[in-house]
């Protein structure tokens, strides 16, 4: 029976002894008080980019403005390439409404001489309207496999707003049986 006194005396003065030292002290409190709080520093990871697959090639268009139906347009288009050699071949090509003067207009540059190129492509405006001037760079280095990118340059003719405007008013809209608008469009599916 003594023995289970001393060990219950033991755990209570060491119960005791842990209590006092997680409770602070005025001492402890009073510096706590004073010192002011540590901010926590945070670095920031680098932003995130995404590059596209494909060639190198990045373009800046400078488009006619205010053009209408029936009038010539241009575009005079800026490459930027990084490659050290070889060379660089864009071809311009437009439809619907747009026609690039000649059919389709083609040129090529040496990536040796410099990493910009600019490119006059000249076109015709056959309807109001929003068109695309389609253009591919097909990079060909000296070492490495040949590679494109295709870009589309928007060319806006005449009254264009309101063209958008019509094409979307003629879509019909019909309600859903959650209560959304959606457009119907007609649809082929092939199974194989």
């Amino acid at each position: 029976m003594t023995i289970f006194k001393i060990s219950s005396r033991v755990s209570m003065i060491a119960i005791g002894l842990s209590l006092a030292a997680c409770a602070p002290d005025a001492a402890d409190q009073a510096i706590a008080q004073e010192a002011p709080a540590k901010t926590k520093s945070v670095q920031l990871a680098p932003a995130i980019t995404t590059v596209k697959p494909g060639a190198s090639v990045m373009l800046n268009a400078d488009v006619t403005e205010g053009l209408t139906a029936g009038n010539t347009g241009t575009a005079n288009i800026t490459f930027n390439e990084g490659y050290p050699s070889g060379k660089l071949t864009v071809t311009a090509s437009a439809k619907d409404g747009l026609s690039v003067l000649g059919g389709e207009a083609s040129t090529s540059f040496n990536m040796t001489d410099a990493t910009t190129h600019t490119w006059r492509v000249d076109f015709v405006a056959e309807t109001d309207g929003v068109h695309y001037l389609n253009v591919i760079a097909e990079a060909e280095p000296l070492r490495g496999p040949t590679q494109s990118r295709a870009h589309a340059i928007r060319v806006e003719v005449g009254d264009w707003k309101s063209v958008q405007a019509e094409r979307e008013a003629a879509k019909p809209m019909v309600m859903q049986s959650d209560g959304e608008m959606a457009i119907m469009m007609q649809a082929e599916e092939t199974i194989e």
